[in-house]
């Protein structure tokens, strides 16, 4: 049985910023995606808003963006479906988690997929989530 993986936001931020102390880590994360390891299409959301939030200018994120597809194929992406947002609600109120980490979260419960995140509360209510059912 093929056993998922999916990427949270904090390898794709880690992969692009050389400084960032999980660099190395991101760098092989990102260049082994395959079906059985992929990224969540909230991570890449997150991703723009976060370049948003922060006042990237149009040519900045496109550089982002063409970066990203080099490396990134569609089959790379793990999508979000509608269960994943009723579960995300759900993990939203219990865990307290803000709205893309529940998002990823409930991604890897529905899938029952693991998450490669150093997120400590993602891991917290996958876990949790997981024991439970």
């Amino acid at each position: 049985m093929i056993k998922l993986e999916i990427v949270d936001t904090v390898y794709i931020i880690a992969y692009l910023r050389p400084s960032d102390p999980l660099h190395t880590k991101a760098m092989e994360i990102m260049k082994s995606l395959n079906v059985k390891r992929k990224i969540s299409q909230a991570s890449l959301i997150e991703l723009d808003l976060l370049m948003k939030s922060r006042g990237f200018n149009s040519r900045e994120k496109l550089k982002t963006w063409n970066l990203l597809e080099k490396i990134v194929s569609k089959e790379m992406v793990e999508p979000i479906i509608p269960q994943d947002f009723a579960k995300a609600i759900t993990l939203v109120k219990k865990y307290r988690l803000d709205y893309f980490d529940a998002l990823i979260t409930a991604q890897c419960i529905v899938r029952m997929a693991n998450p490669i995140t150093t997120d400590q509360e993602i891991l917290k209510a996958f876990t949790s989530e997981i024991k439970a059912l």
